[in-house]
């Protein structure tokens, strides 16, 4: 009777084992679970989040960021629109009437699409130094509800994408955060009735007045600049520079630089005294320069640009 004991409480003992192992392993299966559960909700709700029906302007300069650059020669190979992930990434979209559009901000090509009004460009705030290997800007127009992006030549797209097309290939493949990341953090700024171009490469007065100063005087440029205390105009008024654009500090008549575009030419006017002649008696030098050398010399690689369009933007609307 005893081994028959012993052996009954030896197969209790085993079943009660295999019940506890048995439950530990359905535990440990949930447990294992929970993260991808998890991923899938965030993933949820932020395609929820990005509606075409829905969409504000930040999200869809963000969205078309995004699939421009998914969509550009080499995207299989790259991933152009990996700084989006970029810690507190964000962006600035500027909106300009699409006859005065900044050289360098647009298309080099102008053939818009019929009954196209404005031009908005984007740029992320923080890039990487993958340079080729990441396409951080971009620019297009909407006729309808049809989006038309940059192509790969400088130019626009003559067919043109749905919002809800972009939205789809958002979500299809996964990067829905990637747009709501970054248009989490863009400011619009209207650039509509702001700019006024020097002639028909797009050079505006903003830009080519930052050229002509970063020529004649950039140390003192530079500085007023970063004090804000650098204008522009572009009418003088009066005198022997009556119709010329100009920079200035408002202080006596040093503190101008004018001048006045024709095609290619550019003539420039200073006072500079000599170190015996006051301000009143010190006549006005006339220099020339090209837009061309301007150029070369000072908007030729993207970092210039950078310079140059950041000056420009900080320069004030003389009153």
């Amino acid at each position: 009777m005893r081994k028959i004991a012993l052996i009954l409480m030896l197969s209790l003992t085993m079943m009660v084992m295999v019940a506890c192992g048995r439950t530990s392993l359905s535990t440990n299966r949930s447990t294992s679970s929970m993260p991808s559960s998890l991923s899938s909700t965030q993933q949820t709700r932020g395609d929820a989040a990005l509606n075409a029906e829905r969409l504000t302007p930040e999200q869809t300069a963000a969205l078309v960021l995004y699939y421009r650059d998914a969509h550009m020669p080499g995207a299989n190979d790259y991933d152009y629109s990996a700084d989006m992930e970029n810690n507190d990434q964000g962006a600035t979209v500027k909106i300009y009437d699409k006859g005065a559009v900044p050289w360098g901000e647009g298309p080099s090509a102008k053939p818009y699409p019929k009954g196209a009004k404005v031009l908005y460009t984007i740029k992320l705030t923080s890039a990487s130094d993958k340079d080729g290997d990441r396409l951080n800007s971009t620019y297009y127009t909407i006729v309808g509800n049809k989006v038309y992006y940059a192509n790969s030549s400088n130019g626009i797209r003559k067919t043109g994408v749905t919002l809800a097309e972009m939205v789809t290939y958002a979500k299809t493949h996964g990067e829905v955060n990637r747009v709501l990341k970054v248009a989490k953090n863009t400011q619009i700024i209207d650039m509509r009735g702001k700019v006024t171009l020097t002639d028909k490469d797009g050079l505006t007065t903003q830009q080519l007045g930052t050229l002509v100063a970063l020529l004649k005087n950039p140390d003192w440029f530079k500085n007023e600049v970063q004090n804000g205390e650098m204008y522009y105009g572009t009418h003088y008024g009066y005198g022997e520079t009556a119709d010329y654009q100009y920079v200035t500090t408002q202080g006596d008549p040093t503190s101008y630089i004018w001048f006045k575009r024709k095609g290619n030419d550019v003539t420039i006017k200073m006072i500079e005294p000599t170190e015996n002649q006051s301000v009143t008696g010190a006549p006005m030098t006339t220099t020339h320069t090209t837009v061309t050398n301007l150029i070369n010399n000072y908007y030729t690689s993207e970092d210039q640009q950078d310079e140059v369009n950041t000056y420009a933007d900080q320069l004030k609307a003389e009153p």
